[in-house]
Formats: structure tokens, sequence, C-alpha cells
């Protein structure tokens, strides 16, 4: 996820936080300190509500944490690759590189982390009955650990999509039917309703008084129906592509640039002229990199004269596909690194490109024509 910066890594999935965790994770340090504290524990010094607030805050996010690391476990070990986890406004993500390919799969991978929640839920119940000051600000943190890690299970296993609870219902719904983009037309259905439902008791609670958090509700309703409308579109998009090869839409243009180009050659020669956003650097005849619109951008234009390719292209990793793989999987790649190209590479050789703009390229075409090209 870009604006994201990464913090460490656990079992070599890398752990990233995104710059709006930081105004969530103050809201609810401010929520905490201002209100449900000091509602609930009156007495304690002011300094005492604001680093109860905060130790909660960033323990609520590490009980997040927990619970995408339980999605990102069980899709390991069903051999789904995992790069990233990234902390962001709205809780976590996971950066699984691929959808699940059996409904079984992706009924455990979504219901483990709701049951995650609920064992935190469960372990901070019982510290908080195990604290014999019930009103210390241990034993209020317990407490308030305990009441929202089950408020994350309950509201994460509503059956909205793209909610867990909306991807235990997918894979129900497609392991009934078989058919995956139906399964997902109707989980997809139910996020966005429930998205928009979500809306109406924020834009309720507004008039009603409750700014904040009817602005808050509304805001997460708009989330959700957003990303369950965006999961439709993608599934139905994977659906479009499945079974079309990459050398049916890719650019096989094999020209390439030296390393010792200057910007203002590859600018004026390259990018002006063929009107291209990106092309292979080769030396000797071997690939070595890859240079894009991208990397210009990062140089100022006075220095494109004394600038080579060499100094800012991209080397590895490189990612490629080959001619004959499927669409479906470059895409895949392509949204997995967050790129905008892939090379495509056979026995060693180049043997042109694929962007994201060949794909959409021929999207349009084939919508145009009512028909896609085998």
């Amino acid at each position: 996820m870009r604006g994201s910066i990464r913090i460490g890594s656990i079992a070599g999935i890398e752990l990233r936080v995104h710059y709006n965790w930081l105004l969530i994770l103050a809201l609810v340090t401010w929520s905490l300190a201002q209100g449900f504290f000091p509602q609930s524990y009156p007495g304690w010094e002011k300094s005492t509500y604001w680093i109860t607030g905060f130790a909660a805050a960033l323990l609520l996010f590490v009980s997040v944490l927990l619970h995408e690391l339980a999605h990102s476990f069980v899709a390991r070990a069903r051999g789904m690759p995992v790069t990233s986890i990234t902390l962001f406004i709205f809780g976590g993500v996971s950066n699984i590189a691929r959808e699940a390919e059996k409904p079984k799969t992706e009924f455990a991978m979504a219901i483990v982390g709701p049951l995650t929640s609920v064992a935190l839920s469960g372990l901070c119940y019982v510290l908080w009955l195990l604290m014999s000051d019930k009103l210390s600000p241990l034993a209020a943190t317990f407490y308030y650990l305990w009441f929202i890690n089950g408020l994350l299970a309950v509201f994460n296993l509503l059956p909205g999509f793209p909610l867990d609870g909306g991807r235990v219902l997918r894979s129900i719904i497609w392991g009934i039917t078989g058919n995956l983009v139906k399964a997902t037309s109707v989980a997809s259905a139910v996020g966005q309703g429930f998205g928009w439902l979500l809306i109406g008791v924020g834009i309720f609670q507004m008039l009603t008084g409750n700014l904040l958090g009817g602005l808050w509700m509304a805001f997460i309703g708009w989330f959700i129906s957003g990303a369950a409308a965006s999961s439709r579109q993608e599934t139905a998009l994977q659906e479009q592509l499945k079974g079309i090869p990459v050398k049916a839409v890719m650019n096989n243009s094999l020209e390439t640039v030296s390393s010792g180009m200057t910007v203002t050659e590859l600018v004026e020669e390259i990018f002006l002229k063929y009107r291209r956003r990106s092309i292979p650097v080769a030396d000797g005849g071997k690939i070595i990199g890859i240079v894009t619109i991208t990397d210009v951008r990062h140089i100022p234009q006075e220095r494109w004269g004394q600038t080579t390719v060499e100094t800012i292209m991209t080397r590895q990793p490189l990612y490629t596909v080959s001619p004959e793989e499927s669409l479906t999987k470059a895409m895949a790649l392509i949204a997995q690194h967050d790129i905008n190209q892939v090379l495509v590479v056979q026995d060693g050789r180049l043997m042109g490109t694929l962007s994201r703009a060949d794909i959409i390229g021929y999207l349009q075409f084939s919508n145009m024509l009512g028909t896609r090209r085998k």
C-alpha cells in the first residue's frame, strides 16, 4: 500500500504502517482519554487518562495486527504467499498474492480472523477477572480490550463483503453453486447494502447531535460499500481475462535502451517520440533493468542532460511473465507489487512488455466489439 512505512517483520511477513494510521491512533487515544476512561473511571489524574488511553489504543492495533496475522498464517499454510500487513485508518489489511482457489480455503482464511478476536477478547476478560483492583488503569485497559475485541469479532462477522463475514458468506455460496463470480456478486451486494445502512445510521446520528460518531460510522459505511463494489468489478474482470494468454495483449516491441543514455535522450527519443511510458534497459544484449516515466519524474529537468538511465532505472527485482501465461496471473503480479508493467520473457529472451494500459486497452476494445480475442 502506497504511503506506508516499514516497521519490522514477523515470520518473513513485512509489517507496515500507513500514514493515515497516525490519525486514527490519535483519535482513538483522544476518545479514550477524554470520554471512555473518565466516564468509567472517575478520579484518576489527567495524565493517567492520557497515558492509559494511548496504551490502550496501541494495544488495540496490536490486536488488529494479530487478527491479520491469523489470516496470513492460514493463507501461507495453504500455499498462498503473503508479502506484508499494513495498518491503516480502517484497521489492517494482509497483502496476499492471490485469491483463494477453493471455497474451503476462503472459508478457513476468513473465519480465523474473527475467531482470533474472540480469543483475544476472552483472554483480556480473564486477565481483568484476575485483577485485584478493578479500578486500576491496567484493569481498565484489559476491560476495554475485552469489549473492543469482542466488538471487532461481531462486526467482522457481519455478512457484508469484504468483511470477514462477507467472505464466509461468499465461500458458502461458492461451495454450493460452484460459481465464484455469482458468489462474489451476491456477497458484494450484501456488503454494499450494509455499507449504505451504516451511512444512513451515521447521518441519523449526526442529525441527532452525535456529529463525530455519526460521521465516523458514515465514513466506514462509505468505505465498505466502495470496497464491495470494487471487489465485484475485480472478480468480473478476472473472469473476463481468464484463459487469455499474455501474448494476445502484450506490446511486442523488442526495443531497449542502453544504461549510458542520458535522461534527455530517453525522454526525447523514446517517451515523447513513441508515447511510451517505460522501456527495458539492456547492455551487451542482456536485460539489466527497466526505466519508466515515474523514474524520470524524480529528477529535476535541469539535470536530465547530466543524468544517465543507469542512475534512475529499476534493477532487481525485475518482474516477468511468459507469453503463454494468463493475463489473470500477470494482473495479480502487477497488483501485488504495485507496478505498472512487467517484462515478457521466454527462455531468458525478451519477447515484449505488458502494462496496465495494454490490459485496459484490450478490455476497452473487447467491450466495444462485444467479444474477446483468444
